[in-house]
């Protein structure tokens, strides 16, 4: 399996747990999963978009979630 799919499942897991949304720090979850925080950016853009059924907000500055 890719890191990028492994990211998305993680992702989706948190999104069944909480059910309405999350909030999430893209330097912390690259650290988790042992990548640049790139990595993050691309799956969020990749795998999680308007058109299926998410909507992404990204907060900028300090150690603001993303």
């Amino acid at each position: 399996m890719r890191m990028s799919d492994v990211i998305e499942e993680f992702i989706k897991d948190l999104l069944k747990d909480e059910n309405e949304y999350i909030e999430i720090q893209r330097n912390e979850l690259a650290e988790h999963f042992n990548c640049v925080p790139s990595q993050i950016n691309y799956v969020i853009q990749t795998r999680f978009k308007p058109s299926q059924g998410y909507y992404v907000e990204s907060k900028r500055g300090g150690r603001r979630p993303y």
